[in-house]
């Protein structure tokens, strides 16, 4: 039902772009073939560049040397490789996000996966991942039919149109959880604790496959953490890397 529902709001985008020709979401000057953000106003967005922590992908002023140490992921087990994200979270990129995620506007997806598909080209240690499926971070049935849409399966589906990744939508959430907006990275571990599982129809591919997580939003990392080692306990994937569009 949903999948079918994802296709009609596709068409009906479409179909107003047509009738109503789009503008830019920043700026508001009129734009064609199918964009939402104009030249400039894209320019602006910050973008997440070198030097950032290898681990959790936090951005840095300065220099770092071999023996940086992040204090944000220092010490912590986590069950993916590395993360990595694509903007800076300052005003703008997140007023986009937010459109994407709670105003129903899924056309800014096909913008902001262009980010994505950039990161994914310029990071080299997706070099790695050249073969790997998107797994977009999934949200309980009931939050997905109230929003009428998954922003993270919103990204994926068009970084895979962008660049050749097939998205696999492996995992299923079991149970709505709290928003996990005030709570701190122990909180929102034992908030997501099980709430995660493998699709069973989806198993026998992913078995001994990579697979790229992908989200809108990494802040602690609690989510991608346990996301990653379900996809790995339950589901035998080799290998998780995180590809989000915001650092938080």
């Amino acid at each position: 039902m949903l999948k079918r529902d994802r296709n009609t709001i596709g068409i009906f985008a479409r179909l107003l772009d047509f009738i109503y020709p789009s503008v830019c979401e920043v700026c508001q000057i009129p734009l064609t073939h199918g964009y939402s953000l104009c030249k400039n106003c894209r320019s602006e967005i910050p973008k997440i560049i070198s030097p950032f922590c290898k681990k959790c992908g936090e951005p840095f002023d300065g220099k770092i040397n071999d023996k940086f140490r992040c204090q944000n992921c220092d010490g912590l087990k986590v069950d993916f490789s590395f993360a990595r994200a694509s903007l800076k979270g300052l005003t703008l990129s997140f007023r986009l996000v937010h459109g994407l995620k709670y105003q129903r506007q899924f056309f800014l997806a096909r913008e902001l996966a262009l980010f994505l598909k950039e990161t994914l080209e310029e990071d080299p240690r997706f070099a790695e991942f050249k073969s790997a499926i998107l797994v977009p971070v999934p949200l309980f049935w009931r939050r997905e039919q109230w929003r009428q849409g998954n922003q993270a399966y919103e990204l994926s589906r068009e970084l895979s149109r962008l660049s050749g990744h097939e998205t696999i939508e492996a995992i299923k959430r079991t149970r709505p959880t709290n928003t996990q907006t005030k709570l701190n990275r122990k909180q929102r571990l034992s908030n997501l604790r099980d709430a995660f599982r493998i699709r069973k129809k989806h198993a026998s591919f992913i078995a001994k496959r990579k697979v790229i997580i992908i989200d809108d939003v990494f802040t602690t990392g609690a989510t991608a953490h346990e996301c990653a080692r379900v996809l790995k306990k339950d589901g035998g994937v080799k290998e998780v890397a995180i590809l989000t569009l915001i650092r938080g």
